[in-house]
């Protein structure tokens, strides 16, 4: 995964001494022993709100709440044009994300009709059917790997009819996914995305002019559209997609199924009373904010005592706004009885880059907390595996194992 630990580099000199941590936001202190959120928060919620870390060429950092948002929302001083942290890491501008207002507007009214909410409603029911014949296929063996056998099948398989590609090469396709989201060495991140690249150019030569109504074909068919530029906008929405649509849901489900996992009582109030999933969606999209994703300043700007300057990199960590306690009253801990709306965190962004598969995301973590978890019997970590998490641009499990009886 993490392929080059980065060298320190020098403060610069407007960076106050005080707001300095050594903080490599791939590979955080403690990972090992106390897991990606309690290692960021130990590190980091005990100093300064506002960090610069010498690592990966040298960076800002907010680690509060109310300061991700603050950033999220302001992206005419926080640019999204750039968002890898080092810059190098980012070969190729993925469209819309790498595109602040108002050319935003227009890349997103291309993707937006795969997410309304007619189209999820329906991909729930295909992601229950789906949900339902994966826990009958693993109940009787009483233990799983549970991103082999789950959490890289249902969402990667919902994702892959949305765009149309061949489910028999899910696998490879998520390996594809997991090369370029899990290298952090230039060089070899840009390698794996040429090669995907070669792949979509293929099948959006074939697809253009097409009536199918998958999201690929409406990519492919911007080309014919009076504003369509360059056939490098048409690439970087579907390299966009293609990645976007393999890693994240599974990382969350990860995460939720390790509480769940780890709180048996809450566990079976959920196996006792399915129809709560729909409620609890919120509560754990808060708990398990992912994505750790940078800013490029596009002016000096002062802001709580720190300047930025034009050109700098700002890391917004969604995975330690979740855990601020500022906010969140005992934060680590799902609470069942509270209602949580989507304005009360963080985990999706603010402003016009909020994610664009949310409704989908959230569609399937409801499928999984009403199908997986009352169909199995109380399931707990496997004590006899170890189960293996990473830190990095979106944090997650690479191996959990589950045991029942």
């Amino acid at each position: 995964m993490a392929d080059i630990v980065p060298v320190l580099t020098d403060k610069p000199a407007h960076v106050p001494a005080d707001r300095v941590v050594d903080f490599d936001y791939v590979r955080p202190q403690g990972l090992e022993e106390l897991g990606v959120y309690r290692a960021l928060k130990q590190q980091l919620h005990s100093g300064p709100d506002i960090i610069w870390s010498p690592r990966h060429g040298g960076h800002w950092m907010v680690t509060r709440a109310e300061d991700v948002r603050f950033v999220q929302n302001n992206y005419e001083i926080f640019s999204h044009e750039i968002f890898s942290i080092p810059p190098q890491l980012q070969a190729f501008k993925p469209v819309p994300l790498a595109v602040d207002p108002p050319n935003h507007a227009r890349y997103r009214a291309v993707l937006n009709p795969a997410f309304t909410p007619k189209a999820v409603a329906r991909m729930r029911e295909e992601a229950r059917a789906l949900t339902i014949d994966l826990v009958e296929g693993i109940r009787a063996d009483g233990r799983c790997e549970f991103l082999s056998q789950f959490a890289r099948i249902m969402p990667v398989t919902m994702f892959l009819k949305i765009v149309d590609l061949p489910l028999d090469r899910r696998d490879e396709f998520v390996a594809w996914g997991l090369t370029i989201m899990s290298s952090y060495d230039p060089a070899h991140r840009m390698n794996a995305q040429i090669r995907v690249r070669e792949y979509l150019k293929t099948v959006l030569d074939e697809r253009e002019g097409g009536e199918g109504e998958d999201l690929l074909t409406r990519i492919a068919n911007w080309r014919r559209n009076p504003r369509f530029e360059s056939d490098e906008e048409t690439m970087a929405m579907a390299m966009l997609v293609f990645v976007g649509g393999l890693d994240t849901v599974a990382a969350s489900l990860s995460y939720i199924a390790h509480y769940l996992a780890t709180h048996p009582e809450q566990q079976q109030r959920l196996r006792d009373d399915p129809s709560q999933g729909a409620r609890l969606v919120e509560p754990f999209l808060r708990r398990f904010g992912l994505s750790n994703t940078g800013r490029i300043l596009t002016r000096d700007f002062e802001y709580k005592g720190c300047l930025f300057k034009k050109g700098e990199m700002i890391m917004v960590p969604n995975d330690l706004s979740a855990i601020d306690e500022r906010v969140y009253p005992d934060p680590f801990e799902v609470n069942f009885d509270q209602d949580v709306k989507p304005i009360d965190h963080n985990t999706f962004g603010n402003g016009p880059h909020k994610c664009v598969g949310a409704p989908l995301a959230r569609a399937e973590i409801q499928v999984f907390l009403e199908e997986f978890v009352p169909r199995l019997p109380q399931f707990r970590l496997d004590s006899e595996r170890k189960n293996v998490e990473h830190c990095g641009s979106v944090p997650g499990f690479d191996e959990l194992y589950l045991r029942w009886d």
